[in-house]
């Protein structure tokens, strides 16, 4: 029984990471905004055939760039807090206040990147007309 209350705890924490993401992208298209599966390679290159501008390209590029890399990091945070989440259920001396001090760490990673997440997303949206990104988003 306590295999599977871990589990959850671990599968809770990855869920609301997971969960969250795609609902920052206010895309207008009805799948969500993620550049995270392209590698760097493959976002400059759907870039650099989406937008002529050179300069336009390379500030929205770097952009992509920025939220591969917040993407990553947020998925490493949260792999981190999971493992200290389950660490801490399978310690029986562990208090609530423990747990809730993990659930706090997430929040505020959770927040923190979400934050700059957006951020990035609007800074992008305001280099690149409707059509481009359109192309860059499906």
């Amino acid at each position: 029984m306590k295999r599977k209350a871990v589990w959850k705890a671990a599968a809770f924490l990855a869920f609301i990471a997971t969960a969250l993401l795609p609902h920052l992208s206010c895309s207008s298209s009805p799948g969500a905004f993620s550049i995270a599966p392209h590698t760097a390679d493959e976002w400059n290159a759907l870039v650099a055939k989406t937008i002529p501008d050179q300069q336009r390209a390379a500030k929205v590029g770097e952009l992509g760039l920025q939220l591969i890399a917040l993407s990553d990091s947020m998925k490493a945070e949260v792999e981190q807090l999971s493992e200290k989440a389950v660490a801490l259920s399978e310690n029986y001396s562990c208090t609530r206040e423990e747990m809730l001090r993990v659930m706090d760490q997430f929040t505020e990673v959770r927040n923190r990147t979400l934050s700059k997440y957006r951020d990035v997303v609007f800074a992008m949206r305001s280099q690149v007309n409707e059509r481009e990104w359109k192309k860059l988003t499906d």
